[in-house]
Formats: structure tokens, C-alpha cells, sequence
């Protein structure tokens, strides 16, 4: 946790952090098309304005969860190649498709 940060920014992140949580287990279940504010925000006990101040749109927070899903893959990736040999570049190529 940054020291620096100040509990508005601590509550911020940790609200905005729940919501990407909710949205990807509605993404889960009801796929992209079912993506709903109204219903992430009834899930957290806030009204649906409250949401826009994390996420503008409904887009924007589909969005972010495409980046952290990247990102996610990515971090997989760069995990499986820095577990092989520099020089064993068959075993780098596997492990980096199976990650």
C-alpha cells in the first residue's frame, strides 16, 4: 500500500476495484451485451449516478476490463518466459503459448 496516498484515494481505488470485480462476474454470466451499471451499483448498495464517477460509460468500464485482461495475459506471458532458460528458446516458445 503507498503511505502517500490518502484515505479518499485509498477508498476510491478499493470502490473502483469492486466494481471491475462485479462487472467481470456479470461479463461472466451474462457476456459483454449483459453489462449493467444499474445492476453492478444495486450490487453495491449505491445509486447508478454514483457509478459514473468511477466509470463514465458503460463502455469505458468494458474498457478497463479488456486492459486489466490484457495486462493480466501479458503478466502470465512475461511469468512463464522468465521461469525458462535464456537460451532454451523451444521451451521459452511453449511455455509462453501455454501461458
Amino acid at each position: 500500500m503507498n503511505a502517500g496516498r490518502t484515505a479518499r484515494e485509498r477508498a476510491r481505488a478499493e470502490l473502483t476495484r469492486e466494481i471491475a470485480e462485479i462487472a467481470r462476474r456479470q461479463l461472466g454470466t451474462e457476456g459483454a451485451g449483459g453489462l449493467n451499471l444499474r445492476a453492478i451499483a444495486r450490487e453495491l448498495g449505491m445509486v447508478s449516478s454514483a457509478i459514473y464517477r468511477y466509470f463514465p460509460s458503460r463502455d469505458e468500464l468494458l474498457t478497463a476490463l479488456i486492459i486489466d485482461a490484457y495486462n493480466a495475459v501479458g503478466e502470465a506471458v512475461e511469468r512463464a518466459d522468465a521461469d525458462c532458460d535464456a537460451g532454451d528458446h523451444p521451451r521459452r516458445w511453449r511455455a509462453v503459448c501455454h501461458a
